[in-house]
């Protein structure tokens, strides 16, 4: 499909300095753009949304893939849904350590009471 947009002279500026940052095309940035929009905002999560070995897998190659700059718009879509789910994951089974931040809060209000 193709679309023609008008954009408004601050974003079109901004994705011109972008590319000139970055060194790619305008057209490629407008397509990474819209696919991080659709991954996070339309996409389904993928499979039933538990994390498995598979999954990871396919996160992996296709982390290969963007690193190589060889990955498609709708496999950066995909890595962007399985993306969230792992991150999700982790934070289900692990989360952040608070340990050391407890400690300082309560530094910080035994010093309040000094």
């Amino acid at each position: 499909m193709k679309y023609e947009i008008d954009l408004p002279p601050d974003v079109e500026h901004s994705l011109a300095a972008r590319a000139s940052e970055t060194g790619q095309d305008v057209v490629h940035l407008i397509q990474l753009a819209v696919t991080r929009f659709v991954a996070e905002e339309v996409s389904p999560v993928t499979g039933n949304g538990q994390w498995s070995q598979e999954l990871d897998d396919r996160r992996c190659a296709l982390i290969d893939r963007e690193i190589a700059g060889t990955i498609t718009v709708a496999e950066r879509a995909e890595l962007g849904a399985l993306q969230r789910i792992a991150e999700q994951h982790f934070d289900e089974v692990a989360g952040p350590p608070l340990e050391g931040a407890v400690k300082l809060h309560q530094q910080i209000l035994s010093k309040d009471d000094a």
